[in-house]
C-alpha cells in the first residue's frame, strides 16, 4: 500500500494517482490523470494562495476549487476561466504556467 501525503488540507495519494482536495468542509475526490508536476503544481498553487488576503484568498480559493474540478473533469477549456482569475490575483507563477501547460494552454491564457 503506498503513502500519501498532505499538506494545507489537500492529500494526494500516491496509490493509481488517487487525488483528495478538503477545502473548508468540502471534500472533492477524483484520479488524476496527469503528472507528478500538476500535483506538486497544485499543491504549490494553494500554499500561495494562503499567503494571499483575506478577502483575496476567499476568491482564489473558490477558483482553485472550478479549477480542480474541471482537472478532474479533464475539460480544459472550462479550467481556463479559473486559471485565468487565479492570475489576475496571482499574476503569473510557475505553478499556474505549470498547470496551464499541463493542459495544452498557453500563458497568457486565449
Amino acid at each position: 500500500m503506498g503513502e500519501s501525503s498532505k499538506y494545507g488540507g489537500l492529500t494526494f495519494g500516491e496509490n493509481k494517482g488517487n487525488i483528495t482536495i478538503e477545502n473548508n468542509g468540502t471534500l472533492n475526490q477524483g484520479i488524476a490523470s496527469r503528472s507528478d508536476d500538476i500535483i506538486l503544481a497544485l499543491k504549490q498553487l494553494h500554499e500561495d494562495i494562503q499567503r494571499l488576503s483575506d478577502e483575496q484568498r476567499e476568491i482564489a480559493e473558490a477558483h482553485f476549487e472550478l479549477l480542480q474540478t474541471h482537472i478532474n473533469n479533464g475539460d480544459k477549456e472550462k479550467a481556463k476561466k479559473p486559471l485565468e482569475k487565479l492570475t489576475a490575483i496571482l499574476g503569473v507563477i510557475t505553478s499556474l504556467i505549470t498547470i496551464a501547460s499541463a493542459l495544452g494552454l498557453g500563458i497568457p491564457l486565449k
